[in-house]
């Protein structure tokens, strides 16, 4: 399952009722490039000064005089001033940006291109400077050269919102329709996380009607999208066989609020309603635990070489930049870890540690995993060292739980479900949790503590529902993922 809230759905908290008419899309006219939404604001003043060497009093003068002539309207005689100083003083960033603007304006996208293509030279790090240039490409009728030049920027700039949302309207011109919802989709996404798109007061008035528009586009196109990834299963079993999917996926939608009513259970990417729910679970709901706890002396030899060996272990986890570390992991170990040897990771074999393991990969081939395309399973041994503590957290979805398998457990190593019971591991008995209820763990011991830690699918989803969850999650996660970045996109 997606390990991290990169699943975002897009809020409906900035559409009016008016904006909103059940599932269906408000229909439009289609929405011509958006010249006006983006770009032909001046840089920043960073940028306008940053290759402008002690520029005399007399440009200066006639900077200011051509801001004011254009604030007032006065555009052709601003333009003037500009073109001058632009003359007399090539670098003048200021001067290039404007004339662009201006010639922008009066349908001159080929003259804007040809005085950007000169500032994005000065400047090569200035993003804007560089969707300008994509816009006037994408007006002077070259989107090839358009997409080329916002492929580059969001490979040096991910998170440029602008910059997707140009893209959008670019793959959407090159007849890339699903490619512009993908990019509009990361627009919103990387907006939001700046606190930006998030309602009105948020959003710039002169593109709030089409930032509304857009979302709500966006928002029919994902619901169908999504609903259409279980549609063989639909016909093949039933409406009746796949309601709770749907309400799944209507949640993860927000279109109704999913929050579990446990306050300790909180799922990260998607809740799956109308179950069961409790922290623990009879690990004997599995039809294959008792072939996995029979395989307990076998599993817990080969870890032990595998400790023995002193094999490097990365990390269970994997963290962004400037995250603090100890926020998740922490104690008073010499060196606090959550270390692991990988079978699977997001769904990724690791052949070389199944080779190292050969009894402990025929048990895991076996038996039934949760197997979802680029997200599960993930099984390992999970490996704490002395004086670790995990800090509580929760897991990402209810639609599976976590199966563990005790293999080496000193004294004072406990599981624990925040608010309820420690559980104290005890070697070669199972134990299986939901994991979106949130939960710590710690090795207080002098001593290392090591579990085959495996996904499972939660036990009281039916088969159709397993199918349906598979497929869905594969929709969403082709649809969302980060892996949608130029540098990597077909």
């Amino acid at each position: 399952m997606p390990r991290t809230s990169l699943l975002l759905s897009v809020p409906t908290t900035i559409l009016p009722t008016c904006h909103r008419r059940g599932n269906r899309a408000i229909d439009t006219a289609p929405l011509e490039f958006p010249i006006f939404l983006l770009i032909f604001s001046s840089p920043s003043p960073r940028t306008m000064t940053m290759n402008q060497t002690n520029p005399s009093a007399r440009f200066e003068s006639r900077l200011l005089n051509a801001r004011q002539l254009a604030a007032s309207g006065q555009v052709l005689q601003a333009e003037a001033l500009y073109a001058g100083v632009l003359k007399e003083w090539p670098e003048c960033m200021e001067a290039g940006v404007r004339l662009a603007r201006f010639a922008m304006d009066r349908g001159d996208a080929m003259r804007a291109a040809n005085l950007l293509e000169r500032a994005r030279l000065q400047e090569p790090n200035e993003p804007q400077i560089a969707v300008n240039l994509a816009l006037a490409y994408a007006h002077s009728n070259r989107p090839a050269a358009s997409r080329t030049v916002l492929d580059q920027t969001l490979a040096k700039f991910p998170t440029f919102h602008l910059a997707w949302w140009a893209l959008s309207h670019v793959r959407n011109a090159m007849g890339d329709q699903a490619g512009g919802k993908k990019a509009l989709f990361q627009a919103i996404r990387c907006a939001q996380d700046k606190g930006l798109w998030v309602n009105a007061a948020t959003t710039p008035p002169h593109l709030l009607q089409t930032v509304l528009a857009e979302m709500e586009g966006l928002r029919v196109w994902r619901r169908d999208l999504f609903m259409a990834s279980f549609d063989a299963l639909r016909q093949e079993f039933g409406n009746d066989e796949l309601k709770r999917v749907e309400r799944a996926l209507t949640g993860y939608l927000r279109e109704w609020d999913a929050t579990p009513s446990d306050p300790r259970q909180r799922p990260k990417f998607m809740y799956f309603p109308d179950i069961p729910s409790t922290p623990y679970l009879d690990p004997n709901l599995q039809p294959w635990a008792q072939t996995l706890a029979d395989a307990y002396p076998d599993i817990r030899a080969e870890a032990t070489q595998v400790i023995s060996d002193q094999v490097p272990l990365p990390s269970f986890l994997t963290y962004k930049e400037n995250t603090r570390v100890e926020a998740h992991v922490s104690g008073d170990g010499a060196r606090p870890a959550w270390d692991a040897f990988f079978f699977y990771r997001h769904g990724k074999r690791y052949d070389e540690n199944h080779a190292r393991c050969p009894k402990t990969s025929a048990i895991i081939e076996s038996i039934e995993t949760c197997r979802i395309r680029d997200q599960a399973p993930e099984i390992c041994f999970s490996v704490l060292t002395p004086g670790t503590h995990i800090m509580p957290h929760y897991g990402v979805t209810n639609t599976r739980v976590v199966m563990h398998l005790p293999l080496i457990v000193p004294s004072d190593c406990a599981l624990k479900i925040v608010d309820g019971e420690e559980h104290h591991w005890k070697e070669g008995e199972l134990v299986m949790f939901d994991d979106t209820f949130q939960h710590e763990a710690w090795n207080r011991s002098n001593s290392t503590r090591v579990v085959l830690l495996m996904d499972a699918w939660n036990p009281h989803l039916t088969q159709v529902e397993r199918q349906a969850v598979k497929l869905l999650v594969e929709s969403i996660t082709d649809f969302e993922g980060v892996s949608d970045r130029p540098n990597n996109a077909a």
